[in-house]
Order: structure tokens, then C-alpha cells, then sequence
């Protein structure tokens, strides 16, 4: 009676049968051609099986000590791997994860030193290494039958770099365009290993302005640095008006990007409705270079008053400014700090006014003190000013009763030696200072009318026209007059630094608005319906034909009939300015052509 086949006993046939065909054949080795190699080893045998092709080895697979072990060298060659010599141990030798010093009896796997007798053994003067190492220095997959004696192990070669090129691609929404008619771009790009790609244009423009024929090419590189074939596509420009150069940055520009317009000048200069608040402000500017410690600035203030100090450290130690509130009563008084901005420690002006400006702008109450009567407490004391750094102070204050406001240049050892700010002794050795001579470049003294209110009409404003509104000239828009009080000279504001534009904008729908220095380099913001921007965004503005747009009113579910907007001119920066209110024209009133 024929008894069933199992599996085992049937693989164990057509091995001891290829054994028989193949042991007179001299098999040339096998390569790893596919993804995986499957590997056949029986014991004491000189044939290997690689994915099902023999192979011929000239030392076989044995088992020693209980252990199933592989002639390294041999498996290297069959798998394809290279066996790297260690230049430090003469036969030292490295495959994968795994390090054979054979002279010295030992061995590492994967960085852990070991005997070698834990990895493999030297039998007949070859290297063998068990199969449960190799294993774990080369990721295979092993298993031994010990019924068949027969060892089979499964290797995934790693992948081969072969670095793959990004692809650009990308469409324009048409294939003609009229002068100024926006250009939609839908790029496409991809890298096929899923990198980040970044795009490299030539030729492309928002819109175009020159009538004929334009080559738009894109290229892109991965984020391992391979770039991509230049993809182009060719556009038609046709000589039909759409919109002009100006007209086209109104309506598409981002706030805070800058257009040439060198027709600023040309346009009428607005004429608003003006009132001023009788808010006095205290202005500290003079000597702007501070040389030695003493009084900078003070005057009696009753109820509200802004304070402004731009001054720079012309010692040769550090120095800070400190603010002293002084009542001049015996009755009680509080002080509450509205709002406050500042900027110390640096010497780039641009960021002494800007950033002062919005720390200002943006500043909450800070608290209130209580001054008993003739009693002085600081509101302010800067970080340390190195020698030639600067400070921009601005704040808004109210007072129960009339306080006095003192501005005091110390510097630092002078400061170290006053242990309490608040005691009447600090007080008694800050009023033997000596009072600063100012210079004359610059200003201080107290002006009359630190909130200026203008309204403007906009609604003569025609398609296609634009106005300006003049801020800081000292002739469309009038210098507040103020007094030194501890000289007793009349001084005028000239720029009018400090004080804040609250600007109604009337009529304002279907309109942008954009800014332009006119004095020179210019640094600060402006506030529009609450939201406060830069100008600019970053570094200065300079050029007096690159206005900077500021807000656009034109269209959608937020277009409003008036705006409301906030301006101080910024310290350090130049006056005056302009704020211009453009009317765009509308689009070419042609079809639009689509193909």
C-alpha cells in the first residue's frame, strides 16, 4: 500500500534529485537579480540554490557545535555583497553589520564587541560565521531544518539610490491675455519621491504690458538639490488695454507691497476738516546725544499728557533713562499709565521708531500709582544703553491732579549707587543734577494738541484720479507751537512727531489707499479699521515714486462706505508724508478672450 508524500519528504526528493543532476555540472554563480534572493543551503554540500538557480560554493554550510554556520566569504560572493577589509587588523574583515578580527578572537555585530567563538569559528582556514549572526548583521530571514539539514535565508538587498528628477508642470487658466489682465498659474509640480519642491520662474509676470507672444519656463528643485527639466508654455499678449500698470497693482496688490506711481506729486492735495485735542505732549529730543547724566526734561502736567523721548547714549558707560512722577501737593494723587511703547538697546533707528511705535499702538493700561503728597516714584526706567545706543519712549498718562514729569540721562555706577528709586533721598540727589543744555538740531518743550482730528471727503474722486493728504509739511498741515518750560522758549513742532492723526475717511468705498515718504527714509504704521500695518513690512521707504498700499476698499462682502485710520509719525523717521487715496479705473470694458 503507497503511503501519502508530505510536503517535507517531497522538497527532500527534488533536492537530493538536483543534488544528483547538477553535481557533475560546473554551475557558474547565481547573481540577485530580483528584489528578494532565496537561498538553499544544504549542509556538507557544495551546491546553493538561489532563487531556485544552483550554484556551485567552494566550502559548504556545516554544522558545528549545534550551531548551523556559513563560509563568510562564500556567502558574501553568492548574495553579491561586498566583504571590506579593516586596514587596522590584517584580517579583519567587515560584512554588514558584523566585524571579524580572527587573529585577535574577536568580533563586533552591530557596534557590541564579542569573543568570536559567540559568532562564528575558523575550521580548515575558513571563516564561519553562524547563521543567526548574520541574521542580525544583514537583516536576513533564517531557518534550519535539522531533518533535512538544510539551511534556507531570504535577503532584501537595500534599495538602490537612484536619485529621481522633480517634474515641473503648470497651466495658465488661457492661452491669450489682454495689456494688464491678470495671468492665473496652476503649478502642478512633483517630485516622485514625494519631496518638497521649489519653483524657479523665468519669463512669468503677473500681467504683462507689451503686446506679442511670451515664453513662460518653469523649473524645480527637490529638497535633496536635484532640479527638474524647464517645462514652458507660450502666451499671447494682445494689443487690447485691460489695465495700466498703476491700475493693476491698485486692484491686485497684497497691503504693504510697494507700485510706481511717478505722478505722486501731480495729484491735488486734500484739504480736511481739522480740530486738535488740547492733549499736551511732552517731548524729549534734545540733546538727542545725551553726554553726561542730569535732567533731559520736565513740566507740570494736570489730568492727561503724553510723553515722547528719543535720545541716544553719548557717555562712554552705560546709561538709562528714567521717568519720575513727582506730586507737587500734599493731596494724593494717582497716576494711571494708559498706554505705552518703547524700544531700547539698539542702534538702528529704523526699529526705534517702528517698533516704539507698535509696542505703543498696541499697549494696554498698565495699572495706576498712588503718589502721596510730594512724594516721587518712577513710571519708567530703561534696560541698560551702551554707549551709542539709543531709546524710543512713548506714553499716554492721566492724572488725578498736577503731577510732574521729570526725564533723567544716568548713568549706570550713578544709578547702582541710588539703592531705591522711590525714596525722597534718591529724589534730593536727582535735583542736584545738572539741568542738560539742549542742542541745536532737535527739540523739547511742551506742545498743545497731541491728538490732531481731521475728516475727508472722497466723494469727487472720479475713476481712474487720486488725491493726497499731506501729514508733517508745517504748511498744509500746521507745526503745534510749545514751550520749553525749564527755558522758557517757544519752539515749533516741526513734523509733528508724537502726535496722533485720527482720520475719517469719508466716502471711502471703491477706494485704495497707499503711503509715500517725501522727506526721506521713513519707518513706522498706520492703523486701518483697528488693524494696524506696518510701513513697511520690513526695512524703510525712501523713494517718493514707490508708494506702499496700505488698504484697499473695492469690492466684496466687507466693503465699507468710510474708513478709519490712526497715524503718529514715527521717531527717528523723516516728515513730511503723504497718504494717497487712488480711484482705480475699471477693466477694459472689452470680452474678455478665452480660448
Amino acid at each position: 500500500m503507497l503511503e501519502p508524500v508530505g510536503p517535507r519528504r517531497l522538497l527532500q526528493f527534488f533536492l537530493l534529485l538536483a543534488l544528483q543532476v547538477f553535481a557533475l555540472a560546473s554551475a557558474s554563480p547565481s547573481s540577485c537579480l530580483l528584489a528578494a534572493c532565496q537561498l538553499f543551503w544544504p549542509l556538507e554540500s557544495g551546491t546553493v540554490f538561489i532563487n531556485g538557480n544552483p550554484s556551485t560554493a567552494s566550502a559548504p554550510a556545516r554544522l558545528l557545535e549545534g550551531r548551523a554556520v556559513l563560509p563568510l566569504r562564500e556567502l558574501a560572493r553568492l548574495l553579491g555583497l561586498p566583504l571590506e577589509s579593516i586596514p587596522s587588523v590584517p584580517d579583519g574583515v567587515r560584512l554588514g553589520g558584523l566585524e571579524v578580527y580572527p587573529s585577535l578572537k574577536l568580533a563586533r555585530l552591530n557596534g557590541k564587541q564579542l569573543e568570536l567563538k559567540e559568532v562564528g569559528t575558523v575550521e580548515g582556514g575558513v571563516l564561519y560565521v553562524a547563521a543567526r549572526s548574520l541574521e542580525a548583521a544583514l537583516g536576513l530571514r533564517v531557518n534550519f531544518d535539522p531533518t533535512q539539514r538544510l539551511v534556507s535565508l531570504i535577503y532584501s538587498p537595500p534599495l538602490a539610490d537612484t536619485p529621481r528628477l522633480p517634474v515641473a508642470r503648470f497651466a495658465t487658466d488661457k492661452l491669450e491675455y489682454r495689456l494688464g489682465e491678470p495671468v492665473q498659474i496652476t503649478d502642478y509640480s512633483y517630485d516622485p519621491d514625494g519631496l518638497p519642491v521649489y519653483a524657479r520662474w523665468s519669463g512669468r509676470e503677473e500681467a504683462y504690458f507689451t503686446p506679442g507672444p511670451k515664453t513662460l519656463t518653469l523649473t524645480v528643485t527637490n529638497s535633496a538639490g536635484r532640479t527638474s527639466q524647464p517645462y514652458s508654455l507660450q502666451i499671447q499678449v494682445l494689443d487690447q488695454p485691460y489695465l495700466s500698470p498703476r491700475d493693476y497693482a491698485l486692484r491686485y496688490f497684497s497691503v504693504g507691497r510697494t507700485f510706481l506711481d511717478g505722478s505722486v506729486m501731480t495729484y491735488p492735495a486734500l484739504t480736511p476738516e481739522r480740530q486738535d485735542d488740547p492733549l499736551p505732549l511732552l517731548l524729549s529730543n534734545s540733546p538727542e546725544k545725551v553726554p553726561t547724566s542730569g535732567l533731559l526734561y520736565e513740566d507740570a502736567v494736570p489730568g492727561s499728557a503724553r510723553v515722547l523721548a528719543y535720545h541716544s547714549n553719548g557717555l562712554s558707560v552705560p546709561a538709562r533713562l528714567l521717568l519720575i512722577a513727582t506730586n507737587l501737593s500734599n493731596t494724593p494723587q494717582t497716576v494711571r499709565l494708559l498706554r505705552q511703547g518703547s524700544v531700547a538697546s539698539t542702534s538702528v533707528v529704523a526699529l526705534l521708531g517702528q517698533v516704539s511705535l507698535l509696542d505703543f499702538l498696541t499697549s494696554r493700561p498698565a495699572g495706576q500709582l498712588a503718589l502721596g503728597g510730594n512724594e516721587a516714584l518712577p513710571l519708567y526706567l530703561s534696560p541698560p544703553l551702551a554707549p551709542g545706543e539709543g531709546l524710543s519712549l512713548q506714553l499716554d498718562v492721566e492724572t488725578s491732579g498736577t503731577v510732574q514729569l521729570s526725564l533723567y540721562m544716568l548713568e549706570e555706577p550713578l544709578l547702582s549707587s541710588l539703592s531705591n528709586l522711590s525714596a525722597p533721598e534718591t529724589l534730593d540727589a536727582l535735583r542736584a543734577l545738572p539741568v542738560l543744555e539742549p542742542d541745536s538740531a532737535h527739540v523739547r518743550g511742551t506742545f498743545w494738541g497731541a491728538v490732531r482730528r481731521l475728516r475727508l471727503d472722497l466723494s469727487g474722486l472720479e475713476p481712474g484720479s487720486a488725491r493726497r493728504l499731506v501729514l508733517g509739511d508745517n504748511l498744509l498741515d500746521p507745526a503745534l507751537e510749545g514751550r520749553d518750560a525749564i527755558s522758557g522758549n517757544t519752539y515749533r513742532l516741526l513734523g509733528n512727531y508724537g502726535v496722533t492723526y485720527r482720520i475719517s475717511v469719508e466716502n471711502a468705498a471703491g477706494t485704495v489707499g497707499a503711503f509715500v515718504p517725501r522727506g526721506g527714509l521713513y519707518s513706522g504704521a498706520i492703523r486701518v479699521n483697528g488693524l494696524y500695518v506696518e510701513v513697511p513690512q520690513s526695512g524703510v521707504l525712501v523713494r517718493g515714486d514707490l508708494p506702499m498700499i496700505f488698504y484697499r476698499n473695492l469690492d466684496g462682502p466687507f466693503l465699507s462706505p468710510r474708513m478709519e485710520l490712526e497715524f503718529i509719525p514715527a521717531p527717528g523717521s523723516f516728515l513730511p508724508v503723504n497718504l494717497l487715496f487712488y480711484k482705480p479705473a475699471s477693466p477694459g470694458s472689452g470680452p474678455t478672450v478665452k480660448r
